[in-house]
């Protein structure tokens, strides 16, 4: 056995162990493992516990606040030239207060409430929106794999015609520029399965963005189990559906009561506060001496303890801020409109997105029938351009072009069925119906041929 040879059987081999060690996934287990390993799901849910321990920070402002302290220092003071005073001695203090009203504290609580809503919503649009990009990097992969399925069948239909060609030309029965015409094309045709298998290897990187695992490829669907219907609602009921569900209209609608909450947040800086009050002080171990001025130091003196209790109401009342509470407030205003824009531009955006899949989905459920009539048809006319090269009136670029269109026209077919599908999804997603039991469906469109 030559070296070539060898090397042929050591590639084959290799291929067939990677082949072996094959791991292919179905949708159902790549959400699954999108549940279990998506970095923003987990950052979307610790972002609700975060708000959380927020509002539990402030509602611990409303229960009573104790401080106890101890201080220990000396005392010096010069009454007169003549005379003159030192000390020392230590004081402990407990301080405790508790909120009556507090316009303020009222407002944070209220906007830490709706922050923590906030959290959830934007969850619960995490959610919805991983299980459309899983399904749709899922279906966009098998897209991929099916067009890499095409360059290779027509790659392998070309090289049978090349194998042929050369037959033929070695007996005398057609020109050399026939091999030549049929080798380029085989020679393009391999250029196309080279660049068909770097857009699966995409596409598959694409699933491990999702997941942090690495797949050999999805397993295909059953699409002519697929009924290419598309939705009989019209745009105003995908509208109205859209207004109430839809997950980015949702968040805009959290958005501009948060954003009311800013405003009273702001306007209770003008607010007074009132709260009950008590302190406790105990002073110990002091001790004083007083000296004249020519008189050399004594001894200290010590000083009975003492205690001291306070208790009361306490009231505050912001007067005067230099403007800063006026300018919060219309800062507060500003941002309410702002976010009533935002809400708006979001609805239109929401709005074209709607019409333009559902417009999308009649254009495919169209053009599937066309396809499948043109798969038909250039099946039809490679056989008989086939036959007319048999006979003479065709030439080899003749066959070599059908055979090319025929393959086409079966991607376009497959392209057209899973861009339905992802549209379909794309659209219930839109109109914030888009649940676990859509991927099950797709799901069970898993081809039992690779099961």
């Amino acid at each position: 056995m030559n070296n070539k040879n060898i090397l042929s059987l050591c590639i084959s081999l290799t291929l067939f162990c990677a082949n072996a060690n094959a791991s292919a996934v179905n949708l159902s287990s790549l959400y699954k493992d999108s549940l279990e390993n998506n970095p923003e799901l987990k950052s979307a849910a610790y972002e609700i516990e975060r708000a959380q321990r927020q509002q539990e920070q402030i509602s611990g402002l409303y229960r009573p606040q104790v401080d106890a302290g101890l201080q220990y220092g000396a005392l010096r003071n010069d009454w007169t030239t003549m005379n003159e005073t030192d000390g020392q001695g230590a004081e402990a203090s407990l301080r405790a207060g508790q909120n009556l009203y507090n316009s303020e504290l009222n407002a944070s609580a209220r906007l830490a409430e709706q922050t923590t809503q906030l959290t959830q919503v934007s969850y619960q649009v995490a959610l919805e929106g991983l299980k459309l990009n899983v399904a749709a990097s899922y279906l966009n992969a098998f897209k991929q794999q099916e067009s890499l399925k095409q360059a290779q069948a027509n790659l392998e239909a070309i090289g049978e015609q090349l194998a042929q060609m050369k037959h033929r030309f070695a007996n005398g029965l057609v020109p050399e520029n026939d091999v030549k015409e049929t080798q380029a094309q085989y020679d393009l045709s391999l250029t196309s399965v080279i660049f068909a298998e770097n857009s699966v290897d995409k596409a598959l990187d694409a699933l491990y963005e999702l997941t942090g695992k690495s797949y050999d490829s999805v397993l295909p669907l059953a699409l002519e189990q697929v009924q290419f219907e598309a939705p009989k609602a019209t745009f105003s009921q995908w509208e109205q559906k859209a207004q109430k569900a839809n997950p980015q209209m949702q968040i805009q609608q959290q958005l501009v009561s948060l954003s009311r909450e800013q405003i009273a947040l702001a306007e209770a800086g003008h607010m007074p506060t009132l709260g009950l009050v008590a302190e406790y002080r105990y002073a110990f171990a002091s001790q004083s001496r007083s000296n004249g001025m020519n008189d050399s130091k004594g001894d200290f003196n010590d000083l009975d303890n003492n205690s001291t209790l306070f208790a009361g109401i306490a009231m505050s009342l912001p007067v005067y801020r230099g403007g800063a509470t006026t300018s919060k407030v219309e800062q507060a205003n500003i941002q309410y409109q702002q976010s009533l824009q935002l809400q708006e531009q979001t609805w239109r955006e929401v709005t074209r997105d709607i019409r333009s899949t559902e417009k999308d989905l009649r254009a495919l459920e169209s053009a599937e029938r066309a396809y499948q009539q043109a798969v038909r048809s250039a099946k039809s006319a490679l056989v008989a351009t086939e036959q007319g090269f048999e006979v003479g009136n065709r030439t080899i670029v003749d066959v070599l072009n059908a055979t090319t269109q025929l393959y086409q026209a079966r991607q376009q077919l497959s392209n057209s069925q899973i861009d339905f599908l992802i549209a379909s999804l794309q659209l219930r997603f839109l109109a914030g119906e888009l649940t676990e039991q859509d991927l099950i469906d797709v799901n069970a469109l898993t081809s039992q041929k690779a099961l």
